[in-house]
């Protein structure tokens, strides 16, 4: 074939190829892209559980099918790994434990869960490790776990963006951490006295959040703790109160942004889930946000829904979508 014949078979055929901005035909093509099917949409879907939220222990899980991550290490190890089990969870696809503070009941089992588990790293401040060795008995060897970060600086762990950031609370060190993985963003900020303004900025820009609500103001003030307790806790270096969360979550929900809230960090003493959830619920509803009353709302339910985590035992798997 002559070269001048090749060349206009060649512009033949491409003048029948589509172009960058050509329209599909009506009716679609004869070859249209592969869907996903339901189990690889499925497979990748952010979940989260709490194994325990409150001051005997706190751990939570939030992940997909192929990472995860762990925030906090107070509760027991083999019920933590009991309970991924249970969820089909795969204790090798979680690849380290966040923590939030150097407190006993965030960090207890962080080092047998290590040991156990030497693929996974123990991501906190340099600060908030140093704190955890003085405070603690604790082997030293945590320390080779040990992946240094620094608040307001984001590291990517598989394929989540970690942020962690300043709350306000007496330990070593303290931060709450903004999970990204792609359009969702899940915030955590536990154990802080106040909103501070980093955490304020970190919990506008989720969809779900894991916010503390530790007492109730009067049950506080009149229960069987004593003066000094009592000062600590309502301290701006300490707890928030249900109507503090409450009056938050007011200011932020009209945003349109915040689909769901888990209370964490109630106290067994100077508050119930029924109180905190009907402070809250009271303060919103003033506020015209609609609550959603149900332990697991449908997919299409629009309203907020607030979650109370269990003090002692795990929450319900929950899918983040």
């Amino acid at each position: 074939m002559s070269r001048r014949r090749q060349k206009l078979r060649q512009q033949a055929y491409w003048s029948d190829q589509p172009g960058l901005f050509d329209l599909p035909p009506e009716g679609g093509t004869d070859s249209p892209m592969p869907e996903l099917s339901d189990a690889d949409s499925d497979a990748e879907r952010l979940q989260f559980i709490s194994f325990g939220s409150g001051s005997s222990g706190n751990c939570a899980y939030i992940g997909t099918a192929s990472c995860g991550l762990l925030i906090d290490a107070g509760v027991n190890n083999n019920i933590v790994l009991e309970q991924l089990a249970a969820n089909a969870i795969d204790v090798n696809t979680i690849r380290g434990i966040l923590l939030t503070h150097d407190h006993f009941d965030h960090v207890q089992y962080a080092y047998a869960i290590l040991r156990r588990h030497p693929h996974m790293r123990l991501y906190t401040t340099p600060k908030a490790l140093n704190g955890l060795l003085r405070r603690h008995n604790t082997s030293r060897r945590i320390a080779d776990y040990h992946q240094p970060i620094y608040k307001e600086f984001p590291f990517n762990v598989g394929p989540f963006t970690v942020t962690a950031f300043e709350t306000s609370h007496d330990g070593s060190d303290n931060m709450g951490y903004c999970i990204e993985a792609g359009e969702i963003v899940f915030t955590v900020a536990t154990d802080t006295g106040f909103i501070t303004p980093r955490a304020d900025y970190y919990l506008r820009k989720a969809q779900y959040v894991m916010l503390e609500s530790d007492y109730d103001e009067y049950m506080l003030r009149t229960g069987p703790y004593g003066a000094h307790l009592k000062a600590r806790v309502a301290s701006s270096t300490g707890h928030m109160d249900n109507a503090d969360t409450g009056r938050f979550l007011a200011q932020i929900a009209p945003e349109g942004r915040l689909k769901r809230v888990f209370l964490c960090h109630l106290s067994h003493i100077n508050n119930t889930p029924e109180k905190a959830v009907g402070t809250i619920t009271d303060i919103l509803t003033a506020a015209g946000i609609d609550v959603c009353p149900d332990a697991m709302p449908l997919p299409l339910d629009r309203r907020l829904h607030l979650l109370p985590l269990p003090r002692s035992t795990s929450s319900p798997l929950v899918i983040l979508s």
